[in-house]
């Protein structure tokens, strides 16, 4: 192949073309942050959990080039992730006594009792909770999920040993409030030292994304007197927050546990002690 010499006319075409992209993908890139704040301003707390209830009927999990859904047997036979097992190796102590919040369909609590732990999980939306309670039925382990309400901790709890907060759910809670009541909640069930591990999608530092949503939702919230947004809150079919290492740390010292790990890679996800 060989090169052939342009005209300086042609050389300024190609300049604007190369401008006018950038500047579609810019403003396609604000509109869309501008969409998703309009509508998380407009959506009240209640709507946006009919929101996540939905979005968890339909939703698809892409793992290993397969599809599967969340209450799907394969889907829930397929074991802890590598980070998962990782972190539950590292910390928790075997045969512990775990609860798993936001359960799903009940992989977690399957792949933890076949470890030998004494796990029960617990899972708010009420479709997932009783396919996940079927199935661990189905494999010898009747009782160990159960329902719950959403973005509390469970209130019949008495004590564990260990928690595990089911992949990405503690970033489905909205409101850092509400996340610190939940993890104050848990640590009152836990000895010191005793481990949680959370899930979420995490950054290094907030992308220009996140203020232009938060503005807008909360322009949108004030003329309708609602509570505000933080930065960091999206819509993604669902509600969710998105946090960094700072943001993680401390809502679980406000919550009474002491980070001990914090990853980005493969997900995000963080381990803490009861302090």
């Amino acid at each position: 192949m060989t090169e052939s010499a342009t005209s300086p006319q042609a050389d300024r075409t190609v300049q604007l073309y190369r401008r006018a992209r950038r500047s579609r993908d810019r403003l396609a890139r604000i509109s869309g942050a501008v969409f998703d704040g309009l509508w998380l301003g407009l959506l009240s707390r209640p709507q946006m959990h009919e929101l996540d209830a939905r979005f968890y009927d339909e939703r698809i999990e892409r793992v290993d080039g397969q599809a599967f859904r969340y209450d799907d047997d394969a889907y829930n036979s397929r074991g802890l992730s590598d980070w998962e097992e990782g972190a539950v190796s590292d910390h928790f102590p075997a045969g512990a006594r775990v609860v798993v919040t936001g359960a799903g369909g009940g992989r977690e609590v399957l792949a933890l009792l076949e470890r030998g732990y004494d796990v029960v999980g617990y899972e708010p939306h009420r479709g997932l909770a009783a396919a996940g309670a079927d199935f661990l039925s189905r494999r010898g382990h009747p009782g160990r999920l159960r329902t719950c309400e959403r973005d509390e901790f469970p209130g019949e709890v008495e004590r564990c040993s260990g928690l595990v907060v089911g992949w990405g759910s503690y970033m489905l809670i909205a409101g850092r409030a509400q996340r610190i009541a939940f993890l104050r909640a848990a640590r009152r069930r836990l000895s010191q030292d005793d481990p949680i591990l959370l899930s979420f999608f995490a950054y290094r530092q907030r992308p220009r994304h996140f203020a232009v949503v938060a503005a807008v939702a909360n322009a949108v919230r004030r003329l309708r007197r609602e509570e505000r947004v933080e930065v960091g809150d999206a819509l993604a079919g669902n509600f969710l927050h998105c946090f960094t290492r700072s943001e993680i740390e401390a809502e679980l010292a406000e919550g009474g546990f002491r980070l001990v790990d914090f990853r980005l890679s493969p997900y995000g996800h963080a381990v803490a002690l009861a302090a």
